[in-house]
């Protein structure tokens, strides 16, 4: 059972999710950050962002996805569109002024569907180890017996690495209808930077720079890290990260 430790929001009467909202005095920019599947946004990596919006003097903004921490009963009623609708609510709801968004994994899939919904008020994106097209990654690596048990059972579990995951059908359904690398063109104009490792043994580095050629921004930037992993905690992830964030906030403030 989750320990509440953090505050708590509710979106669209139905999900619960813990937040934590750090103010700056007069600050125009919020970093908002995204986690990835399974994950929270307390770990080493969402800490280093946090640390670095306070040296930066802006707001930071870090929440569970719905359906995760205090909301994982609540799971299976989750896919892209309910995680997009979550940030769009915080945007609107929680938040003034522009925002900054940093998200890994599906973190960062959701991280672009939320700019496409917000183009006012999203200045930059900045994604981790994303995965904009997870559905035919899944079609791709599932076993026959996998894929008899999403027709049967309406759920496919895949492990990779220590870890498992769960994919519902409605999951499934959404990740398809929103596969970005399938768009002729994303039409997000802000900065954009994508930073992949070539350790990661759930994303192709390949998938970064389809992504990259086709969001119309003219300003991306594809970082390909020779050693980093899907997790992106080592301490050159995440500097990697902190510079992307920086050279976004320059572009955005000046």
């Amino acid at each position: 059972m989750t320990e509440i430790c953090h505050p708590l929001l509710n979106f669209a009467n139905h999900y619960t999710y813990q937040y934590e909202f750090d103010k700056q005095a007069k600050s125009p920019l919020t970093i908002l950050y995204l986690h990835g599947l399974s994950s929270n946004p307390w770990g080493k990596k969402p800490e280093a962002v946090h640390q670095l919006a306070q040296r930066l003097g802006v707001n930071f903004f870090r929440y569970e996805l719905a359906g995760h921490g205090a909301d994982t009963q609540h799971y299976d009623e989750t896919d892209l569109e309910v995680w997009r609708d979550q940030a769009v609510d915080i945007i609107k709801n929680h938040i003034k002024g522009d925002v900054l968004l940093v998200g890994h994994c599906i973190g960062g899939w959701t991280s672009l569907l939320t700019a496409l919904a917000c183009p006012k008020q999203v200045r930059g994106v900045i994604c981790t180890s994303t995965a904009p097209n997870l559905y035919r990654l899944l079609m791709h690596i599932a076993t026959a017996e996998q894929k008899a048990e999403l027709a049967a059972n309406h759920k496919i579990t895949v492990g990779k690495e220590r870890l498992v995951f769960t994919f519902t059908e409605r999951f499934m359904e959404c990740a398809r209808r929103n596969a970005l690398t399938e768009m002729p063109s994303i039409p997000i104009h802000c900065p954009v930077h994508l930073l992949q490792g070539l350790q990661d043994t759930f994303i192709d580095w390949h998938i970064v720079l389809k992504l990259a050629e086709k969001i119309e921004s003219e300003s991306v930037v594809a970082k390909i890290l020779k050693n980093m992993n899907h997790h992106a905690q080592k301490p050159a992830d995440i500097e990697e990260i902190n510079r992307s964030i920086c050279d976004i906030i320059q572009q955005i403030l000046a």
